[in-house]
């Protein structure tokens, strides 16, 4: 059925996340034993579902803004029978509020907004978390920038590049770029106190 989601999203241009870099976040999970995930950005639940069959034991908030995507994403993780491990929540990102506290935060939505993103959800990270953002090369068009013919989409990338700069300098994580992952993968860890 996995592979039905994710066959049905490359045909349909629905932006998931590449075969490498979900490797990559299942690793990450594994290897840090999280359990609560908050997920922005579900789309069709691909990668939330991929996150929830790792071990009995993973709760997932996803957060979905996009009517038809939540609709598609419910059905998926109902038929996948995880629906009593993964809410979607359908909200625009920034207008969701929770005291849950995360061991992993997976984004993947709005480029442009990603330190925005970390901000509003920085309280949410445990003590041990991360956050783990997508796209951070976003199909190499980071290192061609003048080359973009489309002013919002040459916005958004500076927008990026500037992101990855601001936690580079960012003293409350230790980073690591993983560009030759997926589409470009950065993890932030929350520095020891």
């Amino acid at each position: 059925m996995i592979e039905q989601i994710k066959e049905k999203a490359l045909n349909e241009d629905v932006p998931i996340i590449k075969d490498d870099g979900l490797i990559f976040l299942l690793k990450i999970i594994r290897e840090r034993n999280c359990r609560e995930i908050l997920e922005l950005g579900t789309a069709v639940g691909y990668s939330a579902i991929n996150m929830a069959l790792l071990s009995d034991d993973i709760h997932i908030d996803t957060i979905e803004k996009n009517e038809d995507m939540y609709r598609q994403a419910v059905a998926n993780i109902r038929n996948e029978g995880l629906e009593e491990r993964i809410d979607v929540h359908f909200t625009a990102i920034e207008d969701y509020k929770t005291d849950r506290k995360y061991d992993l935060i997976f984004v993947d939505a709005a480029k442009a907004q990603y330190m925005k993103y970390t901000d509003q959800f920085y309280d949410n990270l445990s003590d041990d978390g991360v956050f783990f953002y997508d796209n951070m090369i976003f199909h190499g068009m980071v290192y061609n920038v003048e080359g973009i013919r489309n002013r919002g989409t040459r916005s958004m990338v500076k927008k990026l590049i500037n992101f990855l700069e601001l936690m580079r300098n960012d003293k409350r994580f230790d980073i690591m770029f993983c560009e030759d992952v997926g589409d470009g993968i950065l993890i932030a860890s929350r520095r020891k106190k």
